[in-house]
């Protein structure tokens, strides 16, 4: 049993309903969102059965939680007593340094939830929130309990709210009318530059099943006070939903992918300028503006990337090995270890099915596993048409369907089928890789794309560079970026080897170089092909190309010197040929135009070839050691 499931069912056994999240995020696996939570065993069972390292979530309805942000918050620093009140209950820490402090709500008395009105970065979850409880994961680091102060104990044997705390959050509790059970979302604090998008996404949802203006306008009404910070004016939260329900429920879907919503709540009443929503420096300062990497120092969550590179660079290969290593939390080429498990999309259409299935193999038992226990990987044979708006909708379904966090399509030219001959045209290239980004940003999902570099490079065999991609607008589109090309020529005699360079980077900040050297080996290999791969530093990979080509310096001039020595035997063999009855090395050197250092290991050779054979012939009044041709007729043909 995982940790994560074990803690889920001790949870459920005190009382405590529980359900899942996204691992490594606060988003709800549930349709339902925290209304789902149950203590139902079984169903917690299967949950997690399902989703092994979701996160775990606890519905605050029944619960009052302190949310102190930040591990240096200072919060009744001036007032020591009180605190250590707080710290007598229950309290957990989160992955970021803050504290969870647990209390039973007093009797006959509810709270909601409210964000910022104890103090800056200090909220409370109470009624229509929830909480991640250890040991559940954010940004690779775990909520954990304090030592001596778990939740081990029922609700009702719970420490209850200080009552000078209560005293206060019943005073600033908002006056309105409280909503029916249930009507509340997940409190969840919206910041201001995010609102107006927010809330009409929201918006959007509600109108795509038919909900009407009246009902969307309460909805949103109630997230803008319950999670807006600070809320807007209640003028601007109508305009929202007026502009929203304007549109057929079966139209929503193209209106959230081509951004209506945002550019009509710009404006607070129909005819009035547009306006741009701003914030302050110390807004700036103190929204949480977060950067959660997927595989440190290579890929970023949220932000669109692509994967390019010249022909024979095993560009789907290594696409396909990355989403492998995020699905399970591997390592990345063996090398990169990924910080998550996330649920990845692959969405092939130039390799075919049965090309995929076969790297798909060889990658995962490189990986010590089998390709079907990868189960996070979603894989499909089908590409949409970026400027096809009925495409991009069921890319949507698609994305939500499953749950994806990642999602690599390969290659990008077949899904810009439209652009015909303005590859070159950034406006027309912009438009459709906006369609692409709009979604990505709709559904919190991070788009990897496949693409090819510019052909006539000046060095071909150099790592590659942004300005290198093909096609216009890419370059300013990808937020970050995994760049590969060659570090010599392929050479197909060598059965499946590559030498490759691996450049990375991002606006994020993060850049690398390496080398990489691929053994896939050939059908004809003992056990079939393979996926071995070596990561290099690039100080090592370029050593190595140094070598190398010294190495094949050394062997091209052993090749020459083993040429000319053919070609010089030949020579010979050819001037004795002059002299059947035989001939001294010395006239023998002349006719074939070889020196006088060289004749006599030629003729050691072809003798000891069966080439030749020594003779004697008659040179005025002495005998003198001659050559001839091997009487047996070996002397002819090839040397």
């Amino acid at each position: 049993m995982s940790g994560l499931l074990e803690a889920a069912q001790r949870y459920a056994e005190l009382g405590f309903p529980v359900f899942p999240c996204v691992p490594g995020r606060k988003t709800p696996l549930t349709p339902n969102g925290f209304h789902a939570a149950t203590t139902d065993t079984e169903q917690i069972e299967a949950w997690w059965q399902q989703y092994p390292n979701a996160n775990v979530a606890i519905p605050t309805s029944r619960l009052v939680v302190i949310d102190v942000d930040g591990p240096e918050n200072p919060w009744l620093a001036d007032q020591p007593e009180r605190y250590d009140e707080l710290a007598s209950g229950c309290l957990a820490i989160t992955p970021r340094g803050g504290k969870h402090f647990y209390f039973r709500p007093p009797d006959g008395t509810e709270f909601r939830c409210q964000t910022g009105q104890l103090a800056p970065k200090v909220d409370v979850r109470a009624g229509g929130g929830y909480v991640l409880a250890p040991p559940s994961i954010v940004g690779g680091k775990s909520y954990r309990w304090v030592e001596g102060l778990e939740l081990d104990q029922p609700l009702e044997r719970l420490r209850p709210l200080p009552s000078w705390l209560a005293d206060v959050l019943t005073e600033r509790r908002p006056q309105e009318r409280s909503p029916p059970a249930g009507a509340a979302g997940d409190a969840n604090p919206i910041p201001a530059g995010q609102r107006n998008g927010t809330l009409a996404h929201l918006a959007g949802a509600m109108r795509r099943v038919g909900m009407s203006r009246a009902e969307i306008s309460a909805a949103i009404n109630q997230a803008n006070r319950d999670r807006c910070s600070p809320p807007l004016s209640p003028a601007e939260v109508e305009q929202i939903a007026a502009s929203v329900s304007r549109y057929a429920p079966d139209q929503i879907s193209v209106a959230v992918v081509e951004n209506h919503f945002q550019q009509m709540v710009a404006r607070a009443k129909p005819g009035e300028p547009l306006t741009f929503e701003a914030i302050t420096s110390k807004q700036l300062n103190e929204n949480e503006y977060e950067l959660e990497y997927l595989i440190n120092g290579i890929l970023v969550r949220g932000q669109p990337g692509v994967i390019a590179g010249p022909k024979k660079t095993l560009k789907t290969n290594i696409s396909i090995d990355l989403a492998l290593s995020l699905s399970s939390g591997g390592r990345f080429l063996g090398h990169f270890e990924a910080d998550l498990e996330v649920r990845v999309g692959v969405m092939s259409g130039e390799s075919g099915a049965a090309t995929i299935q076969e790297t798909a193999r060889r990658i995962a038992a490189s990986k010590a596993s089998r390709l079907q226990d990868f189960g996070n990987v979603i894989w499909s044979f089908a590409l949409p048409q970026l400027n096809n708006a009925e495409h991009i909708e069921a890319l949507h379904r698609f994305i939500t369907t499953h749950r994806l966090d990642v999602l690599i399509l390969d290659p990008t030219y077949l899904m810009m089928l439209g652009l015909g001959n303005d590859a070159g045209n950034l406006f027309a290239v912009g438009s459709f890789l906006k369609s692409l980004g709009d979604l990505a940003q709709a559904t919190g999902c991070t788009p990897l794309l496949c693409h090819h570099l510019k052909k006539g490079v000046a060095d071909p065999y150099e790592p590659a560079e942004l300005e290198n991609i093909a096609w216009a607008g890419f370059q300013e589109f990808v937020r970050q970026w995994i760049l590969l090309n060659r570090r010599v020529r392929y050479d197909p005699d060598q059965g499946g080897h590559h030498e490759l360079w691996m450049s990375v980077g991002g606006s994020a900040g993060h850049s690398g170089l390496w080398g990489l050297n691929v053994e896939e080996g050939t059908r004809q290999d003992i056990g079939g092909r393979r996926w071995q791969v070596d990561v290099l530093s690039a100080a090592d990979a370029y050593a190595e190309r140094i070598v190398a080509a010294s190495d094949a310096a050394d062997q091209r001039k052993q090749q020459q010197v083993e040429a000319k020595w053919r070609r010089q035997c030949e020579a010979v063999l050819e001037a004795m040929r002059r002299f059947p009855i035989g001939e001294t090395p010395r006239a023998i050197r002349e006719v074939a135009g070889i020196n006088s250092r060289s004749i006599g290991p030629i003729l050691e050779e072809l003798l000891e070839r069966g080439k030749i054979e020594r003779c004697t012939v008659q040179k005025n009044t002495r005998e003198e050691t001659a050559y001839r041709l091997f009487a047996g007729g070996g002397g002819t043909g090839g040397t």
